[in-house]
């Protein structure tokens, strides 16, 4: 583990130190009740038993017990605390990464698949509560015996303890041999996973899409695939781990067969007794199996090292989109909006001679209370207009304005605050259809709800549900019809009560009749606000107060729809394609 990283996790754990450390203390506590065990083996073997000595033998086996029946009471009470410590960290860390999510600009989901991101928060904090809980307690443990025993052998016998010595730097060689190669597999599996979760993760919320295209076999294949090149690059890390552990443990029956050995020797000389071989031979079970079981900490620890990297990764991402120092609560606006020559791309490198700006110099000025409709051929540019007004963006040169304010001016809650969307496929969030109406003002009364509800025509479909507003609409509405989905949106944006409107295509995968009823909602919500309207229909738009033709993220042309038809430009060009294809 880096420096850096190993610091940054114990800042991680620094609010929950007290508790850690009273962690340590018990397992330093349990790990020392251990050690007197194979020594009052001794004493039984070389005195009690030979001198029949029944009261010290009863001594003995007091002592023997009272140690057993204490070691596992603090080991109970140590290994409550730390998970208590380890869960607390783990929870800690998503909250972090959620809240850190949160902040993160839409170019940050967009370069990154929904599955790896939500890895980060599932499989990666798991792998350091792993790190925290079983790797703390086995090493701290393990090496507090391995030290205690040692040097307590030393102590008795130093010629046997120093011939048991002389195969530990083996076990270093052991693992240090394979280090590098545990890192990189183990990089290459969290990678490989990532993928693999990010598929799952598309193909499940896009089943209906998968079915429309009877891809379900197709699917399947992909999926296998990358679950098998994920099956064979774990099976490396599994093969490299057993590898490491039956080298251990051939080490450690090495170790044992030397004390087995030279103090079989010793013990036949004279120069030893047979109680202290017995205890030695005793005292290497705490040596050697704690060996081994570093060895077997080693992968817990490239998993955990490789998770951390990965957070940290996602917790330095730096949010586009952030309040300025200065930036001040925009008041209550009008709702005028303004473009001065706003120049803006997708791609944070500068445009190419190939490549085109998606917004070059645009420039407009809606006054308030209007009706704006943006139209134009696909990747010219319209909805990026609506996500510099709602700051998603911002944009690469020129000002967007709100009433006189640069959005970059002022906090983003403020501004988002007044502002209502409506996109073309409207995402609903598991829970009642009140929830979903009340998500953007969540202290609103019943009343408020159903008021919205009868203002976008949904109120009629609501009640006739056998649980009325409280229904569950199921995942993203999946219980909910596509008219449905996007009235319930409407209401969402009604109970907001914003000053500015924007409906992204909000109509156009609907019937004749829910397009009907939408278009009634769209038309009341819009009294009095300022409304940005993108329709690929230009019937539905024909009213607007002003139309923006965008051409190839240009403003081509502007005017009202019967200005626009007589100029005979671009928009008349679509109008007369579009009454072609209905005719």
């Amino acid at each position: 583990m880096h420096s850096g990283t190993f610091q940054r996790f114990l800042a991680l754990t620094r609010p929950h130190r007290w508790t850690i450390a009273l962690g340590v203390v018990l397992i330093l506590a349990a790990s020392l009740l251990t050690l007197p065990a194979p020594w009052i083996f001794k004493l039984m073997i070389d005195e009690a038993l030979p001198e029949r000595d029944v009261r010290q033998f009863g001594w003995l086996l007091t002592v023997f017990t009272a140690l057993f029946l204490l070691r596992g009471w603090l080991t109970l009470v140590r290994n409550r605390v730390l998970q208590f410590a380890a869960m607390r960290i783990v929870c800690d860390l998503r909250i972090q990464l959620f809240a850190h999510l949160q902040k993160l600009s839409l170019r940050y989901f967009d370069g990154n698949q929904t599955g790896k991101v939500i890895s980060r928060i599932t499989q990666d904090t798991n792998e350091v509560y792993q790190l925290t809980n079983g790797f703390l307690i086995t090493i701290i443990a393990d090496s507090v015996t391995v030290v205690g025993v040692l040097g307590f052998l030393f102590y008795v016998e130093w010629r046997l303890a120093l011939a048991v010595t002389l195969v530990l730097p083996l076990f270093a060689l052991n693992y240090l041999y394979n280090r590098r190669k545990m890192r990189e597999e183990s990089r290459v599996h969290r990678d490989n996973w990532d993928k693999v979760v990010g598929f799952l993760h598309e193909r499940v919320a896009a089943a209906r899409v998968v079915k429309s295209f009877t891809r379900e076999a197709a699917e399947t294949n992909t999926f296998a695939s990358g679950i098998n090149a994920d099956y064979f690059n774990y099976s490396q890390i599994v093969m490299r781990n057993t590898r490491l552990s039956v080298v251990a443990d051939v080490l450690g029956s090495l170790g044992a067969l030397i004390v087995l050995g030279y103090g079989g020797w010793l013990v036949v000389s004279g120069a030893m007794q047979v109680g202290t071989l017995v205890a030695f031979n005793a005292y290497i079970v705490f040596i050697f199996p704690p060996i081994v079981r570093f060895v077997d900490l080693a992968a817990v620890f490239q998993r955990a090292n490789t998770a951390l990297e990965n957070m940290w990764a996602l917790l330095d991402t730096k949010p586009e989109i952030v309040d300025r120092p200065e930036a001040r609560e925009l008041p209550v606006i009008r709702g005028e909006v303004e473009f001065r020559h706003v120049c803006f791309d997708y791609e944070l490198e500068p445009p190419g001679a190939g490549r085109p700006r998606t917004l070059t110099d645009v420039n407009f000025t809606i006054p308030a209370g209007k009706v704006v409709a943006i139209v134009g051929p696909s990747g010219s540019g319209k909805s990026t207009i609506i996500n510099l007004v709602a700051r998603f963006y911002d944009v690469a040169s020129g000002e967007v304005l709100v009433d006189g304010h640069d959005v970059r001016d002022v906090t983003v809650e403020s501004l988002r605050r007044q502002i209502g969307i409506v996109l073309q496929e409207n995402v609903l969030f598991s829970g009642t259809l009140e929830d979903n109406i009340k998500y953007g003002r969540t202290d609103a009364t019943p009343a408020q709800v159903q008021a919205a509800a009868e203002a976008a025509n949904a109120h009629e479909f609501i009640a006739k549900l056998p649980d009325g507003y409280a229904t569950v609409v199921g995942e993203r509405g999946a219980k909910l019809s596509g008219g449905q989905r996007q009235r319930i949106a409407i209401a969402r944006a009604i109970l907001r009560d914003p000053r500015i409107l924007i409906f992204d295509e909000a109509t156009s995968a609907l019937d004749t009749q829910s397009e009907r009823l939408i278009q009634q909602a769209m038309e009341r919500l819009m009294k009095g606000r300022t409304a940005f309207i993108i329709a690929h229909r230009l019937s539905t738009i024909q009213s607007a107060d002003l139309i923006l033709v965008m051409e190839q993220g240009r403003l081509a042309e502007h005017g009202t729809h019967a200005e626009l038809l007589a100029r005979g430009g671009l928009y008349a060009h679509l109008h007369a394609l579009q009454f072609q294809e209905t005719a």
